[in-house]
């Protein structure tokens, strides 16, 4: 069986080019962790977790720290 993982890197109307190309590559980097993650044997949690923390961890989403650490 293959893993699936989606990245969601939430929601604009009317962004740049620019600015859509920094978005699609943070998307690409945190479905890649956490891909990465369920690879190597980790749970989904463990996955959803990595691809998080990649989102929060770039400028370009307003992900929140506060999430995870509850």
């Amino acid at each position: 069986m293959n893993p699936v993982i989606v990245v969601h890197g939430g929601g604009a109307s009317n962004i740049s080019k620019d600015r859509k190309e920094r978005v699609r590559q943070g998307i690409i980097r945190a479905a890649t962790e956490g891909y990465k993650i369920l690879k190597d044997g980790g749970s989904a949690v463990d996955a959803v977790e990595g691809a998080v923390t990649v989102l929060e961890d770039d400028p370009e989403f307003n992900a929140d720290h506060s999430l995870l650490s509850d």
